[in-house]
């Protein structure tokens, strides 16, 4: 009786197909209250600088970043006045975090990022192979997941990627890979479930449920007393429960972890339990229905709301954050997403919430806006501390990854070592690492491909010109067609690649000084440089010989521009608030 019962609630929380905005078939409100979501028509009532800094709070906290070029007009009279005709809305970012990328392409992006055989075939007839854009180590399982967030588009894949992570780092679901009962496959089995999970609509009570009758639970709390009592406090919020634990434990006196010597596995006693205990006021004769009824508890959606609640609104009282728990619970979720969306597009975190970035949410970010070269040891960095980039070890910063048996802390480490590294990993590590931005952020003349496309004849060419420009042109195509077809089309990418630069380029070296400052200051902190910091840093440049003087210095120097963006960058690194998530009101 309590298993069917149990099970019909479990299987009624299943939601159907995914919809946009979020909304599943069983949610039972639209998010209200304290997690009302940013209309659309307030966004565009906001100042364009202020719809910059939303748009990007909102993806920073999806480690990813929104380019200056991408959001404002640089080809207008006045150059960032205005709000580029294709620039992404709120609604925009909402729509593309609820469609799910095609099979075809996922499997190319993680081509991409990993490395394999191509469906692209050379002129033989063979295979080719795609060389991988990062490097990995024994803590693949850690860092795939964070290849993927950086590596794919906004997507329904990407978000579900994200919303693992987080799960995966709490409380709720961490492997505690810190432990030595726990290891690196636990870390790969939690993630992945969640993500499938996710993926497929399950409900948050099917998830729970899940994850408590697995190996991977009881590898963290491995004894009956232990594990119950951890369920309780975990997943419904109830310490204390000293009447409970005995009888709950008699439920799951069937199970056992066994030691190290036999692998950590769930194993059966042989004598399980025969008597219905009465816990939580239900009775009970095992494991799974005690589990069951953790999973479908009305304190559960509660207790898990105020979990991720208590991270994304950390630096709010304890009064605001209890009553944000209660708005999202009273809307009734169904799944994670659910909380998720209602937490991140609610006006109350994108408009009333200042918070410490955590790691990812500064580094990754910021690589995007800076539109940075992704060095290949980016994830064995960040994870392992190993490679190029060691400097950004998480651990290192009082934030590894997947490791504390309780999870992550929701505050963010910012004592003296810990910040000092967080500091020096994204100041030197990326903001100071101009060969690989300084291309792409505008600030330095692309490169041609080769062959080298021939330039227009001007109009008014002498007889000798065009006959010089046929010949050339003649040259040019012959050089293309003795590529391969696989050179053909690396060719093409290139060409591409190379008139997006040369056009961002030369509006950015159309920019006044002062301009300039503020697209830096835009990408940086997103926000206009004062008038005090302005007239500061170009009597900096003025010292170092960027400035042109035949202009009265309101222009820089040819090919000094790399040169003040490092400088200015270099100043930003050092601002308390290139650390923290905006508070706008």
């Amino acid at each position: 009786m309590i298993w069917a019962t149990v099970s019909w609630m479990l299987t009624a929380c299943e939601p159907g197909s995914p919809q946009l905005g979020g909304a599943s078939p069983l949610s039972g409100k639209p998010a209200s209250g304290r997690v009302a979501p940013l209309s659309d028509a307030a966004f565009e009532g906001l100042p364009l600088d202020d719809q910059y800094r939303v748009i990007n709070k909102l993806m920073a906290t999806l480690f990813t970043g929104l380019p200056v070029a991408e959001f404002y007009a640089l080809d207008a009279t006045e150059p960032l006045s205005r709000r580029r005709q294709d620039a992404l809305r709120l609604s925009d970012i909402r729509t593309q975090l609820q469609l799910d990328l095609q099979a075809e392409s996922r499997q190319q992006y993680d081509r991409e990022i990993a490395g394999g055989t191509s469906t692209t075939m050379d002129d033989d007839g063979q295979a080719l192979e795609v060389e991988p854009m990062f490097h990995f180590d024994g803590n693949r399982p850690k860092q795939m997941p964070l290849a993927r967030m950086f590596h794919y588009p906004l997507s329904r894949d990407s978000f579900s990627q994200w919303m693992a992570w987080h799960l995966a780092n709490t409380i709720l679901f961490s492997p505690a890979e810190e432990i030595d009962s726990a290891d690196i496959t636990d870390v790969q089995n939690i993630f992945r479930r969640l993500d499938l999970g996710i993926m497929s609509g399950q409900s948050i009570r099917a998830m729970v449920a899940t994850h408590q009758n697995s190996v991977q639970n009881w590898r963290r709390f491995r004894s009956p007393e232990d594990n119950t009592r951890e369920m309780m406090e975990i997943y419904l919020g109830l310490f204390d429960r000293d009447a409970d634990v005995p009888l709950a434990s008699q439920a799951c006196q069937d199970l056992y972890l066994t030691d190290e010597s036999d692998g950590y596995k769930l194993a059966y006693t042989d004598y399980p339990n025969t008597e219905a205990v009465l816990v939580l006021d239900r009775y009970v004769v095992n494991c799974r229905d005690f589990y069951d009824v953790v999973a479908g508890h009305p304190l559960l959606i509660p207790r898990v709301a105020s979990v991720l609640v208590d991270y994304f609104f950390a630096g709010h009282s304890v009064e605001d954050r209890l009553a944000i728990t209660r708005s999202i619970s009273d809307s009734q979720p169904v799944t994670f997403e659910d909380i998720f969306l209602a937490i991140l597009f609610s006006e109350t975190y994108l408009l009333d919430t200042e918070r410490a970035r955590s790691f990812e949410e500064g580094f990754l970010p910021m690589a995007k806006r800076l539109q940075w070269d992704a060095h290949p040891d980016l994830f064995r960095g960040m994870i392992s501390g190993n490679g190029g980039l060691s400097r950004t070890h998480m651990t290192e910063m009082g934030w590894p990854s997947m490791s504390f048996k309780l999870g992550r802390v929701a505050s963010i480490p910012l004592d003296s070592l810990s910040f000092g590294n967080y500091h020096k990993a994204l100041r030197e590590s990326l903001m100071l690492d101009s060969r690989r931005w300084r291309t792409a952020l505008g600030v330095q003349q692309p490169a041609q491909p080769s062959p080298t496309p021939v330039e227009p004849l001007k109009a008014d060419a002498t007889a000798r010109e065009i006959a010089s420009h046929q010949s050339e042109l003649a040259a040019y195509h012959q050089a293309v067609s003795e590529l391969s077809d696989e050179e053909r089309a690396l060719h093409q990418r290139e060409l591409a690649a190379y008139e997006i630069e040369a056009e961002l380029y030369r509006h950015i070296d159309d920019l006044t000084i002062p301009q300039l400052v503020d697209y830096l200051f835009l990408t940086a902190v997103q926000r206009r440089a004062s008038v005090e910091e302005r007239r500061e840093l170009i009597n900096l440049f003025y010292a170092h010989g960027h400035l042109d003087a035949e202009y009265a210095n309101a222009f820089a120097r040819a090919g000094r521009q790399d040169d003040i963006a490092l400088i200015t960058l270099d100043y930003l690194s050092r601002l308390p608030e290139l650390y923290y998530l905006p508070r706008l009101r």
